[in-house]
């Protein structure tokens, strides 16, 4: 996270109310995400991706920066999005953190001393520590551990319909359906 000199007695309020920014932060343009892709190098043709970001316009995205510089990890994205008010696309950044030992060992820990407030927002993160945790104990790579994955993430916030979604792909494959039928 920060350097050992945030820790200390001068630092603590300040400390407290950056945690307290970046948690409302959170709750409101944040997302703890679990998605199931198709894989053609993954044993079950199928692969799982946790992912934390937070999104912003340009407007904000100093914002963003100040969550990098805070988490020391994860990566900004670039990319575009419809903007429903002026019918045209803007660009939107997000702030992404994949890497499973840095959620591991940054993202969950601050997100467990410091919860959101928003009921949705602490089920999908709960969800989302949930699914990591099967993930180590290598759950995602069987066919049953998949589907306990999927079901799991079928309950987190989706943005777009979830009969689009990857995850609903996943589930109603073939395969999936023969192997949910078996177990």
């Amino acid at each position: 996270m920060q350097s050992k000199k945030a820790f200390s007695a001068d630092n603590q309020q300040e400390r407290i109310e950056i945690c307290g920014w970046i948690t409302g932060f959170v709750d409101g343009e944040g997302s703890f995400l679990v998605n199931i892709f198709q894989s053609p190098r993954a044993k079950n043709k199928w692969q799982v991706f946790p992912e934390f970001n937070v999104s912003q316009s340009l407007k904000g995205k100093d914002l963003l920066h100040k969550l990098e510089k805070f988490f020391a990890c994860g990566h900004i994205y670039a990319h575009n999005a419809r903007n429903i008010k002026q019918g045209k696309w803007d660009p939107l950044y997000k702030y992404c953190v994949r890497n499973r030992s840095e959620l591991q060992e940054k993202i969950i820990p601050f997100f467990k001393n410091y919860k959101c407030f928003g009921k949705a927002k602490i089920n999908d993160f709960e969800r989302f520590v949930k699914v990591i945790e099967m993930m180590d104990k290598g759950e995602h790579l069987t066919k049953k551990g998949m589907i306990k994955i999927a079901r799991i993430a079928e309950k987190m916030t989706h943005r777009k319909p979830f009969e689009e979604s990857s995850i609903y792909k996943f589930l109603l494959s073939s395969e999936t359906i023969r192997e949910a039928r078996q177990n």
